[in-house]
């Protein structure tokens, strides 16, 4: 079922971008790339009912306006499969769903790396919403209610047999899915960029269906509109609506987001009152792009570097601060305008938004994926600057919450400068032994390494290889005696035995991948 082809798309993929949207890029990969032959000799010889699947990593991720989401991770190995196996029928999606002035997020394009290669659809969604409110009378607004975790697997099957033209690879995934979740059938996992593409298969036939209802409409992944010029008109198709979704995919619709209002009323609220056209102005001003495409230089970069002046750079850091201070003060957390400002401001490795956000750092946990990332994109000697102020937040206790500490934890074991700080060490080793373990490998702390050794074998799969990898702070002689030794123990994972290796050969880094010498 997995083909060459597909596991090369997939290598790319999380080469060039990430695993999950939600945590930190494991080390494994690492390992994975180094025997990447190997890996993908396995993976396509292997029948996928015969691979060792385990359940993802879970942690709650504080939504915008308040409560949580589960999101996940999945393990390295399953998160190349998962990829691998949603490539395969990906186009196929793309192809039977309408156009992308109905169905706007992230239209499919499989490039050599990522799924999405056209943005993220936002600004079209919003382009036709105000077309078509300029049309009709009325707008039924309502979106699907914990869409991700209450998809039904057989029904993603289902969807994706009915469009794709490789025999049996809607079974497939749902059978991995099912593994996934320990016979769950119900749920998709939130963070990877497959996930999206399923959940774009599953709402190909919901489109029809409004379609045969004979009105127009636009959705933004599972946000719907509808228009019409008569609201008794709109009352019927959301009856019929809410019987569809429960019949068919045996979803709901969120009771507190469902309304009928007036066009005039929906582009006030939604679309064109202060606040949104605020909004809308910050965005085109600091637009960062899609984060699922590769970023590019122009050819004319050096000649763009050359006339530009600090003047330029300074007037740049100061509308990111100035724009980040008036999405504070909007009153909640708008995710897309603080994506769209800290991404900017890590693209150009600005570091005057550091402190403010830091300062408040609660505030910024939604998006505390985003401000982890610019955060260790800085200079050195930026970070320095900082360290008291980490060190403040880890001794009074505020980057406790779950979600703060992965990240935190991510980035401060990745700057031995920090690490010199006492409550930051204090902070780090006292978290997860992923954190202590690259703690560990970065203070070349032999102590902590010899102490793993101890139990190594008994730990769980992420633990277990987090303290495989801290044997790189040992000398070579110590270290490769016992990964030898572990290498025999038959609880060893064919994972854990690529990481054995790789640390062995010195935990060597893939540079650069040439993605013309695979896809020519």
């Amino acid at each position: 079922m997995l083909t060459d082809e597909s596991l090369e798309f997939a290598r790319q993929h999380i080469f060039w971008f990430y695993d999950t949207d939600f945590y930190p890029k494991p080390f494994e990969f690492k390992a994975l790339w180094h025997s990447w032959e190997e890996v993908k000799q396995y993976l396509i010889s292997t029948p996928i009912q015969q691979l060792q699947t385990t359940n993802p990593k879970v942690l709650p991720w504080l939504k915008a306006k308040g409560g949580y989401r589960v999101v996940h991770q999945l393990e390295p190995l399953d998160a190349l499969i998962y990829t691998a196996l949603v490539y395969i029928c990906a186009a196929d999606i793309e192809q039977a769903r309408m156009v992308p002035s109905v169905a706007c997020s992230y239209r499919i394009s499989p490039t050599d790396s990522s799924f999405f290669a056209h943005g993220s659809g936002f600004p079209l969604y919003r382009n036709s919403c105000e077309l078509l409110s300029s049309r009709h009378n009325y707008v039924l607004s309502t979106d699907i209610s914990d869409f991700y975790n209450q998809i039904y697997l057989h029904r993603i099957a289902n969807s994706i047999e009915a469009v794709s033209t490789f025999p049996k690879i809607g079974s497939t995934i749902e059978n991995f899915l099912m593994r996934l979740n320990n016979k769950a059938s119900q749920g998709i996992p939130v963070g990877p960029a497959a996930s999206v593409v399923l959940a774009e298969a599953i709402l190909i036939d919901i489109d029809q269906f409004i379609a045969n209802n004979h009105v127009e409409h636009v959705r933004y992944v599972d946000d719907i509109r509808i228009f019409s010029d008569s609201q008794k008109e709109l009352e019927e198709i959301l009856e019929r609506l809410v019987i569809y979704l429960h019949d068919q995919h045996r979803l709901s619709l969120s009771g507190e987001k469902t309304s009928i209002r007036t066009t005039d009323e929906f582009l006030h609220e939604e679309l064109q009152n202060q606040y949104q056209l605020e909004k809308l102005e910050i965005l085109n001003d600091i637009e960062a792009g899609n984060p699922y495409e590769i970023y590019e230089e122009p050819e004319d970069a050096d000649a763009l570097d050359d006339a530009e002046d600090n003047t330029s750079e300074d007037n740049l850091s100061q509308t990111l601060l100035d724009a980040l201070v008036r999405a504070k003060n909007f009153g909640y957390v708008d995710l897309a305008v603080l994506r769209a400002i800290i991404r900017r401001a890590k693209s150009q490795k600005i570091p005057d938004l550091a402190e403010f956000i830091l300062t408040d750092i609660a505030f910024f946990r939604p998006v505390i994926n985003d401000v982890a990332l610019y955060l260790d994109s800085l200079p050195s000697a930026a970070l320095l600057k900082l360290k008291a102020l980490f060190s403040s937040l880890c001794s009074d206790r505020k980057l406790e919450s779950l979600s703060t500490r992965v990240w935190m934890e991510w980035l401060l074991t990745r700057h031995p400068d920090l690490l010199q700080e006492q409550a930051i060490r204090k902070y780090v080793y006292s978290g997860n032994t992923i954190a202590a373990s690259s703690a560990a490998i970065i203070q070349k702390n032999q102590a902590w390494a010899k102490q793993a050794k101890q139990n190594l074998l008994s730990l769980a799969s992420w633990n277990r290889r987090a303290s495989i990898y801290s044997l790189s702070a040992l000398s070579n002689d110590e270290k490769n005696k016992f990964i030898s030794h572990i290498m025999q123990n038959p609880t060893m994972t064919a994972t854990d035995k690529w990481v054995c290796k790789w640390v062995k050969d010195g935990c060597p880094e893939l540079d650069f991948v040439d993605l013309d010498d695979i896809f020519g």
